[in-house]
């Protein structure tokens, strides 16, 4: 039985909220919807459309010593348990950091109960407010400092979760446009050797299965990028969209995983992305980037989201010419010019062999620069015009302007 089915929320810890909080409300406009504060812990609760996140800053200050005992039973609460823990701490403490990807699930018992060596955080509990009543419990992934919440809202109707404050009136700068319409997908960077067996944890134990990302993709190489002596090999799960009937409310899912590793050798004395993710993620596996879904047209999202200060990178000019991907992006009734000035990748869908169809199968993209004061994560927009996998030009490309950013430094 495939219970789980969509992403619920995804939870950013942070030691710099204000300005992770502006980026996503006053330029990806994102609504602050709901706040909590705790003695240990300030949490805020944002919404794009059908995308929702929780932004979380812990007190470094906290003798956490006093934390035991201190989880309120009557609220959605997932930090107090990792705090309390000097283990769990450290996936959060001091650190700028996608941790936790939360999961809607229709039994969470099932997912518990079929998996025995599975790390449970906390187990089962039901939460009621007066908009109903949560079941949820976390587990531990086997990548990095990621957790999972398993969260069943089936008997809930509020806009948050119990614990927060709803906030009667806007009180943020946004612009009431939306920009993001959902998670498209959750990108990992794992460490060499490990993407092949991560990506069967979350096939075992979430009953996800194998996502061939496009026609390139080997069933035991994956899709592989190499530049040089660099490169990555980059597996994907998706739900099991055969199960439908497994999803909430019979709304068929998007919920899509990939993992990345790297392909240097283990005594290479370079560097690539994925290693300097990892290094720099307190030397952990974790979560890379979020591709965010558009609400409408992805060039539309650029302007607006530039003209309030985001910033992209912008791939070689030589990606445009009509000699490299030029034809594909005139085929797709796209004006390469345009494309070029905003840094937008187009691709056709690799599994459509009829070039008739590259209207309806193509693929657009754009990476942000780092969000933090480091080389870890960033943010995806993403258009699909019928394409449902990854291009394969746009894979490589992104490699390329990821790299050349770092090695510029």
């Amino acid at each position: 039985m495939h219970t789980t089915t969509s992403f619920h929320h995804i939870e950013i810890h942070t030691i710099q909220p204000d300005s992770i909080l502006d980026l996503f409300v006053r330029v990806y406009g994102f609504e602050l919807i709901g706040q909590r504060q705790t003695a240990f812990y300030q949490q805020w609760f944002l919404k794009s459309t059908a995308c929702r996140l929780i932004i979380s800053s812990v007190d470094s200050n906290v003798n956490f010593d006093q934390l035991s005992g201190s989880k309120n039973d009557q609220n959605y609460d997932i930090l107090s348990t990792l705090l309390t823990n000097s283990e769990t701490r450290k996936f959060i403490l001091n650190r700028d950091t996608v941790f936790n990807v939360a999961l809607e699930v229709k039994s969470i018992r099932t997912i518990v109960d079929r998996n025995i060596d599975l790390d449970i955080l906390i187990s089962s509990q039901n939460v009621t407010d007066e908009y109903g009543t949560i079941a949820y419990a976390c587990i531990k992934s086997c990548v990095g400092n990621v957790v999972h919440t398993l969260i069943d809202t089936s008997k809930y109707t509020g806009p948050c979760l119990p614990g927060f404050t709803l906030l009667s009136t806007v009180t943020n700068e946004s612009s009431g446009t939306s920009i993001v319409r959902d998670i498209d997908h959750v990108a990992f960077a794992v460490e060499k050797n490990t993407a092949l067996s991560t990506m069967a944890w979350y096939e075992n134990v979430l009953g996800l299965r194998r996502f061939f990302v496009n026609r390139e993709d080997d069933p035991f190489q994956g899709f592989t990028v190499r530049v040089g002596d660099r490169g990555m090999r980059l597996f994907a799960s998706e739900y099991w969209k055969c199960s439908e009937t497994a999803c909430v409310d019979n709304v068929s899912s998007s919920l899509k995983f990939v993992f990345s590793e790297s392909l240097l050798e283990n005594n290479s004395s370079g560097k690539d992305q994925i290693t300097t993710f990892i290094q720099q993620h307190n030397h952990q596996a974790g979560i890379q980037h979020l591709g965010f879904s558009c609400n409408n047209d992805i060039k539309d999202a650029v302007r607006m989201t530039k003209s309030r200060g985001a910033q992209y990178l912008t791939p070689m000019a030589q990606y445009y010419l009509k000699d490299n991907n030029g034809r594909v992006i005139e085929a797709a009734g796209e004006d390469a010019l345009v494309l070029a000035e905003l840094g937008i990748l187009l691709d056709d869908e690799a599994d459509c062999k009829d070039p008739q169809n590259y209207r309806t199968k193509i693929l657009l993209q754009i990476f942000t620069k780092s969000m933090f004061h480091n080389d870890t994560f960033f943010l995806e927009l993403i258009e699909r015009r019928g394409a449902c996998g990854f291009g394969g030009g746009n894979i490589r490309t992104l490699w390329k302007i990821v790299q050349d950013q770092m090695d510029s430094h």
